[in-house]
């Protein structure tokens, strides 16, 4: 009989619009994986429960509680997840003691309801974008798990970003955010070879089957050609969106892979925005597979960028350390970022 708590764990990272949903909705199709909508919760429990709580009544409802409500987001629901609810709340009442959150967590992941038939569970995945500058305390938090880092050329991804309201457009900002998360992970994978594997979103769609054995030969599952009918069930896994609203931002899911959006920013992107989004990432590029590229890091072009590249220094750097501020004040700083996006947005180049 299985054992939710001791399944296997893994992680979907990676910049925002970086082909992050597509891999997570490829691995749900997969029978013997459950990988849930997006839904950040996990920084949310850790800091309100602590990494091994003593497991009780009062501990477990206060799991519940904060689980369904959390404090920091209001963009994703929990009924998303589909949760069997007397399941999970039966076999939550069968911990007892000093048990690690991350596996308890791991409940709900497993008693998440998938559009895609499911049997002999081998595997749970997490997918946020959200927690690829927050790896390192992943890491700890989860000291087991893997990680699936999914790049993108950055000047594709700007292009992505670009249909949503509540992101940052700003060609330098969001190139400065790509290199500093891109570099990070290059470094962490050479900490840690057997945790992180990083591949490329253009790989991926121009030869997903190879790409797809690797990630499960990484994740230590079988290859199961059916993950590639993921179009499927595209509009019944995102039914809690309207259809209007899935072919805007996740027109890709209703159809098979391919790679028709590999290279739209040479025509959706002014030279200009090349330009200062190549002299922002520089040597980067190059390290990732997207360089070297045809900028001369002129003074001119340093003066121009740095104001933003300071900004989202500044910003990453805050957003650390917020990691050990007092739990409410984290709160009010989290719900204060909608505010700074507006501000970017206002921004000129």
């Amino acid at each position: 009989m299985i054992d939710p708590l001791q399944l296997p764990f893994f992680f979907i990272i990676g910049r925002p619009r970086s082909g992050t949903t597509l891999l997570r909705t490829l691995l749900d199709a997969h029978p013997q994986v459950i990988v849930p909508p997006e839904y950040p919760i996990i920084p949310d429990l850790f800091h309100r429960l602590g990494t091994n709580p003593y497991w009780n009544k009062p501990t477990q409802e206060k799991l519940l509680q904060t689980f369904k409500k959390p404090q920091t987001f209001d963009f994703w629901n929990y009924d998303y997840l589909r949760i069997d609810e007397q399941a999970l709340k039966n076999d939550l009442e069968k911990i007892r003691g000093r048990v690690p959150l991350s596996k308890v967590i791991r409940l709900f992941y497993f008693h998440s309801q998938s559009v895609f038939p499911k049997e002999n569970i081998l595997l749970l995945g997490d997918k946020n974008p959200v927690y690829a500058l927050y790896t390192r305390k992943f890491m700890h938090w989860f000291p087991d798990a893997k990680f699936l880092f999914i790049i993108r050329d950055y000047r594709d991804n700007l292009v992505s970003m670009r249909k949503f309201d509540w992101e940052a457009s700003h060609p330098v900002l969001q190139a400065w955010r790509w290199k500093y998360i891109t570099c990070l992970m290059f470094r962490l994978k050479r900490e840690y070879p057997h945790r992180i594997f990083m591949f490329r979103y253009e790989d991926l769609v121009a030869k997903p089957e190879e790409w797809m054995k690797k990630i499960c030969s990484f994740l230590q599952i079988p290859y199961n050609p059916i993950m590639f009918s993921f179009h499927e069930k595209a509009e019944e896994g995102f039914s809690f969106i309207d259809k209007e609203t899935l072919l805007k931002y996740h027109d890709s899911l209703v159809k098979p892979i391919n790679t028709s959006t590999i290279g739209l920013w040479r025509e959706k992107l002014s030279m200009r925005e090349v330009q200062l989004m190549d002299a922002t990432v520089g040597m980067c590029a190059e390290m990732a597979g997207y360089g070297p590229t045809n900028v001369k890091f002129t003074i001119h072009l340093r003066i121009v960028t740095l104001p933003m590249r300071v900004y989202g220094s500044i910003l990453y750097q805050l957003m650390l350390a917020g990691e050990y501020l007092p739990y409410n004040l984290r709160v009010v700083l989290s719900k204060a970022l909608p505010w700074l996006v507006r501000i970017y947005n206002k921004i000129k180049i």
